[in-house]
């Protein structure tokens, strides 16, 4: 299915926390978009409450994503970045 949608958006990041120095998971920070707008499979225009990365800082690799009760794997939360 091909969506009539042009991709212009811009959106304010919200850097919320990181894991204290020495945490077991590592040094993690929190992402978040809140009122996320995104266009779903079939085309629709949708508007998530809360779309969440968390990213490692010191690889600079993702960690984990979740956009309201969904998580999302990496090849996802790319496509919705």
């Amino acid at each position: 299915m091909e969506c009539d949608y042009e991709a212009k958006q811009t959106q304010a990041i919200h850097y919320y926390a990181r894991t204290k120095e020495g945490n077991e998971l590592g040094n993690i920070a929190g992402f978040f978009f809140a009122n996320f707008p995104y266009v779903d499979n079939e085309c629709n225009f949708q508007v998530a409450d809360l779309f969440a990365v968390d990213i490692d800082l010191d690889t600079k690799r993702f960690v984990k994503a979740k956009m309201d009760d969904i998580n999302l794997n990496a090849k996802e939360t790319m496509t919705l970045l």
